[in-house]
């Protein structure tokens, strides 16, 4: 018989506001084949309180994001009742497993509550999975000794690439949701500040999470930078991605451990330069990106990125990595930790 995980969050997700995330999704289908998800096809907008309801029939609970939880509604209340459950799971024997995706969150609000949260659960969860080498380390500073019990898999992805040929339109394309941690203020702020802002073709393009910061980095729109406020979609993005010679990531190293847009630009085949940091560093070492320390590092690298005359990744190594790293074999992995 199958063990039985409830998987946290599972909200009611739409895809039509640009800010769906499949990850939850990629997740409960690879983990299919060995364990059944309880709560899947049950969303909930309880929160944390839902896993209440199943108690009785769960081996396991998964977190993801949890110490987001105090910016949710209620988001206090609910991290208290976080803090009151963890003997209660332990009473009903169930084993409560975490992934890692971020340092503590990218929002600073509430960054107490999140420390606490991040603490909790380094000395509470049974098995700990991150997708950044980093993430050991990290976890390790926060409470010494939880190294010991953080297994690095990295991020899963989908290879997406298909043979075909598109002219390129863009030097750089920055894509995925618009949001403050990612830095793409700062990088457009630096090239506005040193006269190189009609250097390069850039396209930004993704649903921002807020008004105000779309604004701000609309203001450094001019003919060769276009900014648009849209999720786009995954026939859309192979398009895009083809046609550009560089998929640029600008994130904030004081965030940042993982990405899923990182894996999906992968996925399609996208040359990648993006911050030394996280799952950008270890991929880096692998030959799959470049990486920068710097915005007046970054600038050379691309300008070499530039004149090269293959944009896009087809080697041996960029292949190996996608086919060992699909969703399939990373819910093998776990399942070799967390099934013993």
């Amino acid at each position: 018989m199958s063990k039985k995980i409830y998987i946290y969050p599972n909200t009611s997700r739409d895809a039509n506001l640009g800010l769906y995330n499949p990850y939850i999704d990629d997740l409960t289908r690879s983990f299919g084949r060995n364990y059944e998800f309880i709560n899947k096809d049950k969303p909930s907008n309880s929160g944390i309180f839902d896993i209440l309801k199943y108690l009785k029939k769960t081996d396991f609970v998964f977190f993801n994001w949890i110490e987001k939880l105090p910016e949710n509604k209620g988001g206090s209340l609910q991290t208290l009742f976080l803090f009151l459950m963890f003997p209660i799971l332990k009473l009903f024997k169930i084993k409560i497993i975490w992934t890692i995706h971020n340092k503590l969150s990218h929002s600073k609000d509430h960054l107490f509550l999140k420390k606490a949260i991040f603490k909790k659960m380094l000395r509470k969860a049974d098995y700990i999975v991150t997708h950044s080498s980093e993430g050991i380390s990290y976890g390790d500073s926060m409470v010494p000794g939880s190294g010991n019990k953080i297994h690095y898999f990295p991020h899963p992805v989908k290879d997406r690439r298909k043979n075909e040929q598109k002219e390129f339109l863009y030097d750089i394309l920055i894509w995925g949701t618009i949001s403050p941690y990612k830095g793409i203020d700062k990088f457009l702020e630096y090239l506005h500040i040193n006269n190189i802002e009609s250097e390069y073709k850039i396209l930004i393009v993704g649903k921002s999470t807020s008004e105000s910061y779309f604004n701000l980095i609309l203001k450094y729109a001019n003919q060769n930078i276009q900014i648009q406020n849209k999720f786009i979609e995954d026939d859309m993005l192979r398009i895009l991605i083809k046609q550009s010679k560089i998929v640029l990531f600008t994130y904030s190293k004081s965030s940042i451990l993982s990405s899923g847009v990182l894996m999906d630009s992968i996925g399609y085949g996208a040359n990648i330069v993006g911050p030394d940091v996280g799952a950008f560093s270890d991929l880096a070492k692998d030959g799959i990106l470049s990486t920068f320390s710097g915005f007046d590092q970054l600038i050379p690298i691309i300008d070499t990125q530039l004149n090269k005359d293959n944009f896009k990744k087809s080697n041996e190594k960029f292949n190996i990595f996608l086919s060992d790293n699909t969703w399939d074999k990373y819910a093998e992995n776990v399942h070799h930790v967390i099934g013993q």
